[in-house]
């Protein structure tokens, strides 16, 4: 029996209610509803290896401001998927592209509220973030593996992230605050019949 997800990011409660036989299930399964009764053991169980965890540690703490090296300090990353966001496929699929106003919202909604931000940028288009995203005090990774960027987002303690499954995870692992982009999916589009936000998001994440 195969059994396909309603959507891509659409909770469906048939696969809670498997019947007792072999059953091959297909799709994403990308909704927090699946294992919010499990959550704090996931947590515990998804960790990283030292070396990588190591790795991560290491280089947060090597682009910590000398100002702030005595002091706590507040870690925010911003995820950034680019490489594909701009084709013109997703383009026309419904994907919005987030825009500079979004990063500076976000940001702001942290350094209006806390009084020593440091902001941490993980992206396929490191480039791209340098010239388009700036702060007082913020840091680029460049040339890591994906592995090492989420160890260094679980390091962190909030997110601001664009849409992806990377950036969502990379959010669980931070689980502090988390902005999203409210515009997402766009109403009408055909990512809005298979992205369902009440579904995919977290109901305590914020949209800006």
């Amino acid at each position: 029996m195969l059994l396909k997800e309603v959507g891509s990011a659409a909770y469906d409660d048939r696969f809670e209610q498997l019947p007792e036989r072999n059953v091959s299930l297909s799709h994403y399964l990308q909704s927090f509803k699946y294992f919010r009764e499990v959550e704090d053991q996931l947590r515990i169980d998804l960790t990283f290896k030292r070396h990588v965890l190591d790795t991560a540690r290491r280089w947060l703490e090597e682009q910590t401001p000398e100002k702030w090296r005595a002091v706590k300090l507040v870690r925010v990353l911003i995820h950034v998927r680019r490489t594909d966001y701009t084709h013109p496929h997703h383009q026309r699929d419904g994907w919005p592209a987030p825009t500079i106003d979004y990063f500076r919202r976000s940001m702001s909604y942290f350094t209006g509220c806390l009084e020593r931000v440091q902001f941490v940028v993980l992206s396929d288009d490191p480039n791209w973030c340098r010239k388009h995203i700036q702060a007082t005090d913020i840091v680029y990774s460049s040339g890591h593996s994906p592995i090492v960027d989420m160890a260094i987002a679980s390091l962190c303690d909030h997110a601001i992230i664009t849409i992806g499954s990377y950036g969502w995870w990379a959010a669980w692992f931070a689980n502090g605050i988390t902005i999203t982009q409210k515009n997402v999916p766009r109403n009408g589009s055909t990512l809005s019949k298979r992205l369902h936000r009440d579904d995919y998001y977290k109901p305590e994440w914020i949209g800006l």
